[in-house]
């Protein structure tokens, strides 16, 4: 048995929220991913994206532009190293850094496949479009590269299970040709993304050929913290074939309608992906 954690929307940053002050948070936030490997060790540590809020359009604005402040920088040096296992960063959609920028800061492309087992996990830049903006940014969704899906998949004809990856699947801008691309490759088995900073599993429809999106929640703030607690989401591949998920809430204490909230590790959101063998 052997396990892959996804997380997303860490937003490590100058707001205060759930009565919990930033930097408070992220050292919350490394001593829940060392308790969880201790408790039980993961072999990959992927990050959907928005560590920050360094492009951004709303009140104060965004850090970098303001101040050419970058918390995702700060990220980088303070928490990754922290994490007990490989890992990797995509960015999000207050991360509008441009290729180069993004390499210099993470260490990481844009995108990226990785494979492991006998699954793939494609990483994939769905908020790739306006990158370096002088201006502040909300970022600017950029429908999935099929192209380079498939170029992913054909390099890697071993990986039986596929994993789309990215920081939003917004289907309200993906078109026809990824619908099919959906119903058509049975070795994509699921979907998973961050943005809502919400945990759940989202049946896409039969256009789409079935499949699951898989919510990565947050570890910031929601506006349902009450369902959707701080956490990751889990994928877990089981010796005999069977890969399962769910999304993994480490305890916290945290303020919720202006009074003190404790919860005991938990998981929620659950499924089997992939039967395991008889």
């Amino acid at each position: 048995m052997s396990r892959v954690l996804f997380a997303s929307d860490l937003h490590h940053c100058h707001m205060f929220w759930h009565g919990v002050e930033s930097d408070d948070r992220m050292e919350r936030l490394v001593k829940a991913i060392k308790d969880e490997y201790e408790r039980e060790p993961y072999d990959l540590f992927l990050m959907l994206g928005d560590y920050s809020l360094d492009f951004w359009a709303w009140s104060t604005k965004g850090c970098y532009v303001n101040e050419g402040k970058s918390y995702t920088e700060a990220f980088v040096s303070k928490i990754v190293p922290h994490i007990p296992c490989p890992s990797y960063m995509i960015a999000g959609n207050h991360e509008q850094y441009g290729h180069d920028k993004w390499k210099e800061i993470t260490g990481c492309e844009r995108r990226t496949a990785i494979a492991y087992r006998d699954a793939l996990f494609i990483l994939l830049d769905n908020y790739g479009g306006d990158l370096d903006p002088t201006e502040h940014s909300d970022g600017t969704y950029t429908p999935t590269d099929i192209a380079y899906v498939k170029e992913q998949m054909a390099t890697h004809p071993d990986a039986k299970h596929v994993f789309l990856c990215a920081h939003e699947f917004d289907m309200r801008f993906e078109g026809e040709d990824f619908k099919a691309l959906l119903r058509e490759e049975d070795r994509i088995v699921a979907l998973l993304a961050g943005h809502t900073h919400l945990s759940a599993i989202v049946p896409l429809g039969e256009e789409c050929g079935g499949k699951l999106l898989l919510r990565t929640g947050q570890f910031s703030y929601s506006g349902n913290i009450k369902e959707s607690r701080w956490g990751w989401r889990e994928l877990r591949f089981d010796d005999d074939g069977k890969v399962s998920t769910a999304y993994i809430t480490p305890s916290s204490d945290v303020v919720i309608d202006n009074e003190p909230s404790h919860a005991e590790r938990g998981e929620q959101d659950a499924a089997v992906l992939v039967e395991g063998r008889e």
